[in-house]
């Protein structure tokens, strides 16, 4: 991130103390502050959750993707160095990170100020800052977060553990906060809450479900205070209706960013052939609903993705394969997706299956995260797919170059199995889980470090200079180049954090270090 001190903290000094001869009564009644501007930093800071503008959606939501095989950019840019074969170079690098920080404490720090650090509004911008600065915790690990305030970012970074308990701190008061909120029945986001339109109770059944995927995510790593935190979570309310999932419904603020990397660019995104191939296999009615039809060949398949990290690729060589449904002209105000419920009965399913109290069975919630799944997408047939148990994920063919085919590692089925192994069950809940995550590539790429499932296909060309190998990919983020320029002693000593000691592409996360690996 490129570490600065918040300049139009400044500006608004004169607003700030305009408003101090309020702050008594704003303290008192948090819900209805007449005088203080402060909902006009949310719209800013929503705009992390999904990256909907169309350099952000790239940068963010495409070009890291490609780790969790949803999708690929088919281009190469001229540049020899790609997120996808492993060799990304620092200016690209450093760029997913610096824009969460820039982008959202830009706004996060003026709501600090002009409320505070209290009440309400303070603490919606905590939860979406909890949100916001969970990826960048799952992109590159240790980060500067217990104490950033006032505008600075020159601070020592929060080892991974404690970063992620501060982060439960923050999320549980913040739940306490939009509880009341919503006991009251007070909405003063509507206006510019782009998700829920200010509806509490929705958020209060995101922060949760946020709770729950965070609990998750440590849960190898802290496996006690992980299965207190989603008993939490669950106890306290997730999503549960295809009608609680949260979408940046965008709101003329822009278009959808998929629909303009992939109709606008011109073949800029494409849809990844592993995912395509899962669906392929399993005959997966939500095909129509992921991706456009391909027409490179009258005789192969309806669906056909493109394989990631083909070096120096050339878009025009795709253009007729499937890309995400989202490149359609009629999806360009289509919403984003930021967290669906289907996620969170895959969640509760995993929980189970750890013997956690999720409230129902491991089969039960994988069936309904299949069923929320297909609600969600407008897809028919969910009935028929789970109880399907004999079709398999099938093999790539690249029409256009062989050499890029590939065979399926998973022979994974889609009907629960009660007499499967836990691992073989583990294996077919997040298979179904990433299927069902579409297209938010962080969650599919973490829950494949955290746990080696899906089986990802490795890309075409490997070229990583830091030693990723095919079987396990990726493993983070590097350190910004900025930061070291700007922040160098903190971020050197972070360095020291890394589960290796090294800033490396291949060096696992502290939540990523599973006992017993497959690897």
């Amino acid at each position: 991130m490129k570490i600065y001190k918040f300049i139009l903290g400044i500006a608004m000094l004169g607003t700030v103390a305009g408003c101090t001869g309020n702050f008594e009564e704003y303290n008192t009644n948090p819900y209805e502050p007449s005088t203080l501007p402060v909902s006009e930093f949310f719209p800013a800071m929503i705009d992390c959750l999904a990256s909907p503008e169309e350099n952000p959606c790239q940068r963010n939501n495409t070009f890291w993707a490609c780790f969790g095989g949803y999708v690929t950019a088919p281009n190469s840019w001229n540049r020899s160095t790609l997120y996808a074969t492993y060799n990304i170079d620092d200016e690209w690098n450093k760029w997913t990170v610096d824009w969460y920080f820039e982008h959202f404490y830009t706004s996060w720090f003026s709501v600090q100020r002009l409320t505070g650090g209290e009440g309400y509004y303070y603490q919606m911008a905590q939860l979406l800052r909890v949100y916001t600065m969970q990826m960048v915790a799952s992109l590159q690990g240790p980060l500067p977060y217990s104490q950033i305030a006032d505008g600075e970012f020159y601070v020592p970074y929060d080892n991974e553990q404690d970063a992620w308990h501060k982060m439960f701190d923050d999320l549980d008061a913040a739940i306490a906060e939009i509880q009341s909120a919503a006991i009251a029945g007070s909405t003063p986001l509507a206006s510019v809450d782009r998700v829920y339109a200010g509806d509490n109770n929705k958020w209060l059944k995101f922060a949760n479900t946020l709770k729950l995927r965070m609990a998750m995510r440590i849960s190898n790593a802290d496996p006690e205070y992980a299965r207190q935190k989603a008993e939490e979570a669950v106890a306290g309310g997730v999503m549960t209706a295809a009608s609680d999932s949260a979408y940046d419904l965008l709101n003329g603020r822009y278009p959808n960013g998929y629909y303009q990397v992939g109709f606008g660019w011109q073949g800029e995104v494409k849809a990844n052939a592993c995912i395509v191939s899962y669906m392929n296999g399993y005959n997966d009615p939500r095909r129509e609903k992921y991706f456009t039809a391909q027409t490179a060949a009258e005789d192969g398949p309806t669906y056909m993705g493109v394989r990631s990290g083909i070096q120096n690729v050339v878009k025009n060589d795709y253009l007729t394969y499937s890309g995400l449904i989202y490149e359609n002209e009629s999806q360009k105000t289509a919403p984003m997706p930021i967290m669906l419920a289907s996620e969170a009965a895959f969640l509760r399913a995993e929980g189970a299956l750890k013997g956690w109290d999720m409230g129902d069975t491991a089969k039960n919630l994988y069936e309904q995260g299949i069923t929320l799944s297909f609600e969600e997408w407008g897809a028919s047939g969910a009935a028929d797919y789970i109880a399907n148990s004999t079709l398999k994920p099938a093999n790539y063919t690249d029409a256009v170059d062989s050499s890029n085919s590939i065979t399926n590692k998973s022979t994974v089925t889609i009907a629960w199995d009660d007499s499967a192994s836990d691992e073989q069950k583990l294996e077919r809940i997040i298979t179904q889980k990433w299927i069902a995550g579409y297209p938010n590539g962080l969650e599919g790429w973490s829950d494949f470090r955290r746990t080696g499932y899906p089986y990802l296909f490795p890309p075409k060309n490997n070229l990583s200079p830091w030693g990723c190998t095919d079987d396990r990919g990726q493993r983070r983020l590097r350190f910004s180049i900025d930061e070291y320029s700007t922040n160098a002693a903190n971020v050197t000593a972070a360095v020291q954090m890394l589960s290796n000691g090294t800033d490396g592409d291949n060096t696992d996360l502290w939540w990523a270090l599973k006992s017993g690996s497959k690897y």
